[in-house]
């Protein structure tokens, strides 16, 4: 940011991302170019490090290009408008490379590092040009997108045609491309954002974000927060917490320190605790360090702390986020007074110190059975699964450990043990009680990172040395946590080991090794050996996540369970216990919370000194908050009192996995199971009628998708139906015309619900036309509701296994439990899988050797497969997902995607098409003259509509109000659907989608019971003229399930496409201001840019 021209501002690539993560920076940014404001602290010396590596990068590339032989001319970097006169005239000369090129255009300006010529035609001739910049970073970084969308616009000006693409020479020789249309709205809009407020400055505070760290106003805001006594100052305070403090009266720590009232939408126990923290650091500010003790809670803080044994070891991790993948590149162990350290600088050495590590473990606590193995945070455990899932190394011994609780946590300990008077709980803070003075060049885990990035560069091993001293002094210091802990420990039981679990190790690893012996004898190529490994490896790998989920959850303050979904926190018993037959049954009022736990499922309860205890969730009222538990016979004590509810246990999938194994087994021998060979090559479908180029070779969607079906010859076919394409009309009619030709169809999906959908459509589908009769259709239903209505005759259901409806059923419907069974192998012609995209590859494989032909039907850009575990690729797939490979459209030689949407005008389509299917999708003609009229809105077409609000995050008042206001103007207008006829619009024509329950209930008390809410689950497959769509969060920090969930392509896509004819999504300004961390965030944002903006609320 600098003036030229008198009062004129020119901006920068980096002057926008300073201001996308904290617009208090700019404003501060902006009184000192003016003079006004206070002086910053100086760049680093790594910063200057790291710029000069970036020019030798950039110096190294340009060397790289004349070596070859391209013409290049280089701009001598002098006066910004000069060098942007001398770039024009460069590139109309037509040279392969310009180096150095500047643009400058309205208040935006500065030097690419190359632009490369393209031949595509332009203002300049029948050439043009594209932005290609030089990065040190392995990956592509958002502000990188930032300055390459910023000179591509410029450079739009130039030359009078936009690129389509622009490029990154990365710091590990790799070369990323990445398309402009993918991220300019989100770009562009934070341009003009900034543009805006300098234009017209509005106030700005100082609020703690990630940014801070590395700020160069860092400190400044820092003795803000200190002369303020601001409530930022309070150790683990969110900003939820503050903002409802704030409405309540409170804003400063000494208030807080004082309070003695209830604070309205806040839980009790977390405001005593917040008052607690804020009296403890405000005296701090005039005494010595300081802590009380939180009240003894079963299996909660002390309850975590073993008793010291012979042989204990302290352990922490060092890792590099900015290495591509990430890298642990060190861990440390402290052990009888010595310290060992495992050193990694890329993957393979990473997996080498995994491997020397967990054998130094096993030796360890082989010599002294009663050791444990200590550490700080949870980021040692998330580590270790994650490298053992990787490499497929010690997976089953580290399981063995955990199942032990040989792991201790000391800040799982810290924080359910005691409230400190330190701004923070981490370890260095926690130092200030047993006495540690921090020395050396390296002082935290940030700058640990920072100097091994030095090392990288440099090389120095002066540099290593610091960090492992780092490491070192971490360890040591986790001990002496351990033993003042010891010390202050109130007289409690101390908690034992778990069972031994070595024979559970054992058996995994033999089971393990006995499939890697039989791939390596198979002669199988070693890409299709790691690939059948792995997902033969795909269901233990994903019930170990699950598994320690109940461990975990079971361990953590009620405090952070309240925003955690898997959980139900705070639980407190409304009534006594009740005896039902020979179970016991407990209702319980709860905080507001956003929860995944539902009635009908069944949740866990800790139990001291053994594992988490199951209990059943009978009632579950969302908007009373009162939920009803039964514990089965003899297990009453678990209705305590008070009572947090965890993760269930998962299911059991060994009828699934033992199927897969046969699978494997046939890969590895005859391959009988051609489809699934064809599946697992990613082949093109093999048809009768010889290859084409296009599956639909010309014929109609349904015609075209009928003859290919009928065509296919022991083989895989891919069908992705994008939303409102019929892909269940499709599919029923494709059905109905292999049975009239005799053949035996089942029909599987995730969920009944989805069977279900498809096998009535196979009725209506019959209804239509001429009926084929005595066929038998059989539904293999889970327990409890099946979902059809009472006078549903047309389909038998049974929960049997062993039914005999099976074997002579025409058409079949069930899940992957029943397909996988042996008794169903080849039974079958054709298995539809209806909703393929959320189905996995492995439960794909374990099911389809149950059919000669295989359909998928689907699309992966809606809702998408939920897992769990960390697996490689391709198990971490759904099965449609692994046929389309990197394309976002299935390509027409490989399947059939079905184009025309008959639900969505073609303005609520065309953008659906541009976001999300490579402009592939298109509206059917006759939806052109579907609108709502006579309303404040537009008549058809998607729309963001901003309704400004701070702090929230499963609950947005705001957003409730704006969407009632909206649908009461709605409700005086009036719709047309395609077929002509204009009527007034019903209540029943709004449906209302929000991404967490706490907002649905919102809705639901405020909103007509005929308008239909909820999540977009529950309405994939649904229309109405009108959907409204609630975002909730107040930004991306606010939001309980991350980023990637809330902005979520796929659920975006299924909300959206709701709409036959108005789309609005309401939300807050700042969620399109969101500073991403990855170029896949700067994508899911930039959708909701692309939303043109209507209204403000």
């Amino acid at each position: 940011m600098r003036t030229i021209e008198g009062d004129r501002i020119l901006l920068s690539a980096s002057d926008l991302m300073r201001f996308m993560g904290c617009a208090h920076a700019t404003a501060l940014d902006l009184a000192y170019m003016r003079g006004t404001g206070p002086v910053p602290r100086e760049d680093s010396e790594d910063a200057a490090l790291l710029q000069k590596q970036g020019d030798a990068h950039e110096a190294a590339h340009l060397a790289k290009l004349r070596a070859s032989g391209v013409s290049v001319i280089e701009i001598a970097r002098s006066d910004l408008a000069d060098n942007a006169r001398e770039t024009r005239a460069a590139l109309a000369e037509g040279l392969q490379i310009v180096f150095q090129g500047a643009l400058l255009g309205d208040n935006w300006g500065g030097w690419s590092d190359f632009l490369e010529r393209v031949e595509r035609p332009s203002d300049l001739g029948p050439f043009s040009y594209e932005v290609t910049d030089a990065k040190l970073k392995r990956r592509p970084h958002p502000k990188h997108l930032l300055q390459l969308v910023l000179y591509s616009d410029l450079l739009t000006q130039v030359q009078g045609v936009a690129p389509e693409f622009a490029h990154i020479e990365l710091g590990d020789g790799s070369r990323a491309r990445l398309r402009l249309a993918d991220y300019q709205a989100y770009a562009r809009m934070a341009r003009q954002r900034l543009e805006a407020f300098l234009e017209n400055p509005v106030p700005t505070r100082p609020t703690p974000c990630a940014d801070c760290a590395l700020c160069r106003w860092g400190d400044h805001c820092e003795g803000q927060w200190q002369a303020e006594d601001s409530l930022f100052n309070v150790a683990n305070i969110t900003r939820t917490q503050v903002k409802k403090l704030e409405a309540a009266g409170v804003t400063t720590m000494e208030g807080l320190a004082g309070l003695d009232q209830p604070v309205r939408g806040m839980a009790e126990t977390t405001r005593a605790r917040l008052v607690t923290q804020a009296r403890l650091q405000h005296a701090r500010k005039t005494g010595a360090p300081d802590f009380e003790l939180r009240e003894l809670e079963p299996g909660k803080g002390f309850g975590l702390l073993p008793a010291p044994q012979p042989g204990d070891i302290f352990y922490d991790i060092e890792g590099d986020p900015h290495y591509e993948g990430g890298l642990e590149y060190l861990h440390g162990v402290w052990f009888d007074g010595q310290f060992k350290a495992f050193w990694a600088h890329d993957h393979g050495a990473e997996a080498r110190a995994l491997a020397e590590l967990l054998d130094f473990f096993r030796q360890r606590l082989a010599a002294f059975p009663e050791a444990r193995i200590y550490h700080y945070a949870p980021y040692e455990i998330t580590a270790l699964r994650r490298l053992t899932a990787k490499y497929g190394i010690g997976e089953a011994f580290l399981d063995r450990l955990l199942r032990e609780r040989r792991f201790v946590d000391l800040f799982a300990v810290v924080r359910g043990a005691l409230i400190s008077s330190e701004a923070s709980y981490s370890i260095k803070s926690m130092e200030a009680f047993y006495g540690r003075v921090r020395e050396g060049e390296v002082k935290t885990a940030g700058g640990s990172v920072v100097a091994y990035e030095r090392w990288r560069e440099t090389g120095e091993q002066s540099i290593l040395d610091e960090i492992e001293d780092y490491n070192r002094i971490d360890c040591i210091s986790t001990e002496e946590l351990r033993d003042w802990l010891v010390s202050i420990r109130p007289d409690t039981p101390w908690p034992v080991l778990a069972a031994d679990a070595s024979d559970k190790e054992v058996e995994e690893d033999a089971d393990t090794q006995a499939l890697r012996t039989k791939l390596t004898a198979s002669g199988l190529p070693q890409e299709r050996q790691d690939m059948l490994f792995n997902l033969g490896l795909f269901h233990k790998r994903e019930a170990k996540p699950a598994q320690w989920a109940v461990f975990d959850s079971a361990g953590k303050d009620e405090d952070d369970l309240i925003d955690d979904l898997d959980a139900l926190a705070g639980l407190e018993a409304i009534g006594p216990a009740e005896p039902v037959k020979r179970s016991t049954l407990r209702r319980y009022r709860f905080p507001i919370q956003e929860t995944k736990l539902r009635a009908g499922r069944k949740a866990t309860v800790p139990v001291i000194d053994g594992p988490p205890a199951s209990v059943s969730i009978e009632e579950l009222d969302r908007s009373l908050r009162i939920i009803a538990i039964k514990a089965g016979p003899g297990k009453s004590h678990l209705l305590a009192d008070r009572l947090t509810l965890h993760p269930d246990w998962p299911l059991n999938t060994g009828v699934i996995a033992a199927a897969l194994r046969d699978v494997i087994a046939d890969q590895c021998g005859a391959r009988r199971l051609t489809a699934l060979d064809d599946l697992l090559a990613r082949a093109a479908p093999r048809l009768t009628t010889g290859p084409r180029a296009d599956l639909l070779d010309g014929a109609d969607p349904l015609t075209g998708t009928i003859a290919a079906i009928a065509a296919m010859d022991g083989t895989v076919l891919p069908i992705q139906g994008p939303p409102g394409t019929g892909k269940t009309y499709v599919t029923a009619r494709a059905i109905l015309s292999l049975v009239r030709q005799g053949h035996r169809v089942g029909v599987a999906s995730n969920s009944h619900e989805a069977i279900r959908n498809v096998l009535m459509g196979y009725l209506a589908a019959q209804g239509d036309g001429d009926p084929v009769p005595g066929l038998c259709i059989g539904h293999k239903v889970g327990s409890g509701e099946d979902g059809y209505l009472d006078d549903c005759t047309g389909v038998i259901r049974s929960t049997a296994n062993d039914d005999s409806l099976w074997s002579r059923a025409d058409v079949v419907g069930g899940t992957a439990f029943f397909f996988a069974r042996p008794e169903h192998e080849q039974a079958f012609d054709w298995l539809f899988v209806d909703e393929a995209g959320q189905v996995g590859l492995a439960n794909m494989v374990a099911m389809g050797r149950c059919a000669r032909n295989i359909v998928l039907v689907g699309d992966p850009r809606q809702l998408p497969q939920v897992i769990q575990g960390a697996h490689p690729n391709p198990a971490n797939l759904s099965c449609l997902e692994w046929m389309l490979g990197d394309h976002p459209t299935i390509p027409p030689d490989r399947g059939i995607f079905l184009p025309v949407s008959r639900r969505m005008h073609p303005d609520v389509c065309g953008f659906i098409s541009r976001q999300v299917y490579e402009g592939r999708l298109v509206s059917a003609p006759d939806t052109a003259g579907q609108a709502v009229r006579g309303t404040n809105y537009p008549t058809a077409g998607a729309f963001w509509v901003p309704v400004a609000h701070e702090g929230n995050a499963q609950i947005a008042v705001e957003e409730v109000a704006a969407i009632q206001a909206t649908i009461d103007d709605l409700l005086s207008g009036t719709w047309t659907d395609k077929d002509g006829p204009t009527r007034a619009l019903d209540p029943s024509d709004i449906i209302v989608v929000a991404p967490y329950n706490a907002q649905v209930n919102a809705l639901q008390d405020a909103l007509s019971a005929v308008i239909r809410v909820g999540t977009v689950d529950k309405f994939q497959g649904q229309e109405a003229p009108v959907c409204l769509v609630s975002m909730t969060a107040s930004s991306v920090e606010e939001t309980p399930r991350g980023m990637d969930f809330l902005f979520s392509l796929n659920r975006i896509n299924v909300a959206v496409s709701r709409a036959k004819g108005l789309a609005l999504v309401f939300g807050a300004p700042r969620l399109r201001e969101a500073k991403c961390d990855t170029v896949e965030q700067v994508q899911l944002v930039n959708t909701l840019c692309a939303l043109p903006e209507i209204g403000e609320f």
